[in-house]
């Protein structure tokens, strides 16, 4: 009788995590990667738009151009926000910043000066 009961429960307790593990992947198969992101290539840098919460991740290749390295991310606002001219200032400045790193680092991975690579002002 005691047999019976413990495995009574284990029986309802693989069932239940079953279950659970059944609902957690049809959930993850709903939002996959390759849905909530989109893919943008321009110079040697590789853009990924979270379509989820915009933010932008540039994504740089490594010196052996196995690995792709992360190098800056930067959260857009949703169209229906209205931005203060601060934030849009701190925007703007956080993408000139972002351009200016990935221009400086591809000169140098190209082997030019780190000054031929300064935008000019």
């Amino acid at each position: 009788m005691k047999n019976i009961i413990i495995a009574s429960i284990v029986a309802v307790a693989l069932i239940v995590s079953a279950l659970l593990i059944k609902m957690g992947m049809e959930n993850s198969r709903e939002s996959s990667p390759s849905e909530a992101y989109s893919l943008f290539d321009s110079q040697g840098v590789l853009y990924r738009l979270n379509h989820v919460n915009g933010r932008i991740d540039a994504l740089v290749p490594s010196n052996e151009a196995a690995l792709l390295f992360p190098i800056g991310q930067i959260q857009l606002p949703r169209p229906e926000d209205k931005l203060t001219e601060e934030q849009k200032k701190s925007f703007s400045q956080n993408i000139k910043t972002l351009s200016q790193y990935i221009q400086i680092e591809r000169a140098r991975s190209l082997g030019l000066k780190a000054e031929s690579a300064q935008p000019a002002k």
